[in-house]
């Protein structure tokens, strides 16, 4: 089968099918790192999850993208002479075919995400303003939280495509952005009544401990290294976390939400245009069109990378993977 790309294009989207691809590494190398550190249930390693299953479908899409690129922008084409005014194409972007459900997984894990960096915001004002134990604290709200979050996008994505959710375009765009704003607003809450905390602390020259992730270091085994194959010792387990937590889980918070900035910038102008009058004759299949396309799967991929670099660079993590990949003498 003949690749379809306009061939002046071919390096500019390898490159970045190459730094997808790389991006998506680094989210399978923090999965593996949280899995053999006993944190497969932590934020960390359903975060790196899910930005692993984004950059997947992304990857995917790319791909699909390289090989029938006059194909994928012919039907779309035909898909918004079909269905303008249709509140779907103002976050889709026309995809149809193989990219709709690629782009509804990636969407989901948007959502998802959101979910998860809120529910941990609230487990890390509770921590970090010492609150005290209620009746309800021996459930596993955690547990339950990161279920609901995981859970519920699935069920607003499959509302999502039904024809009573597409019949009203302002109760579609509720729909379809509730879960990231709400958890978005509601988590800028949260963070600026931890920084302030943080800051009355450092300005009365007061110690900043946070107890978030102490518990789970308590009577457990510390995971061999490469190179420490004798078997396990009755150690204390090395805590993923360290006294930058809060500072990595706002860099992370920030970037999350100047990404969906962008997200909701991209779905109202997509809405200010979707009607007939900005339908163009026939598909833009030039060059420049397919450069600007690529461009567009940057954002999406590179929370992998994020994700890594903020919470995969611990001490205890960097530790093991100098003990992995650097030969000792």
């Amino acid at each position: 089968m003949a690749v379809q790309l306009p061939s002046e294009v071919a390096s500019h989207a390898g490159a970045i099918l190459f730094y997808s691809f790389f991006c998506l590494a680094s989210s399978f190398l923090l999965m593996w790192l949280v899995w053999v550190h006993k944190e497969r249930t932590s934020y960390v390693a359903i975060l790196a999850s899910l930005t692993a299953l984004s950059t997947l479908a992304s990857t995917t899409q790319q791909i699909n993208t390289i090989v029938n690129w006059k194909d994928v922008k012919t039907a779309q084409h035909a898909n918004i002479v079909a269905n303008v005014g249709n509140p779907e194409l103002n976050i889709t972007g026309a995809s149809i075919g193989l990219d709709l459900p690629l782009f509804y997984i990636q969407y989901y894990t948007y959502s998802a995400e959101s979910m998860m960096v809120l529910f941990w915001a609230v487990e890390l004002a509770y921590s970090v303003f010492q609150l005290r134990r209620t009746k309800y604290h021996n459930l596993p709200l955690g547990l339950i939280a990161k279920a609901t979050g995981i859970l519920l996008p699935v069920i607003q994505m499959t509302v999502l495509r039904t024809s009573a959710a597409q019949s009203s375009t302002v109760g579609f765009m509720i729909l379809a952005d509730i879960i990231i704003i709400g958890s978005f607003f509601l988590g800028c809450i949260l963070m600026l009544a931890i920084l302030v905390k943080y800051i009355r602390s450092r300005s009365a020259l007061l110690s900043w401990n946070v107890p978030y992730g102490q518990s789970s270091t308590a009577g457990t085994h510390e995971p061999p290294t490469p190179h420490s194959l004798s078997g396990p010792t009755r150690l204390r387990r090395k805590n993923i976390y360290d006294n930058w937590l809060v500072v990595r889980f706002t860099i992370a918070f920030v970037a999350l939400g100047l990404f969906q900035l962008v997200v909701f910038f991209f779905q109202l102008r997509a809405a200010n245009s979707n009607n007939k009058a900005n339908i163009p004759e026939k598909p833009d299949l030039s060059a420049s069109k397919a450069k600007t396309d690529f461009v567009l799967f940057v954002p999406g991929v590179s929370g992998s990378l994020l994700i890594f670099i903020v919470f995969g660079t611990t001490r205890t993590f960097r530790e093991y993977m100098l003990n992995a990949f650097v030969p000792r003498p």
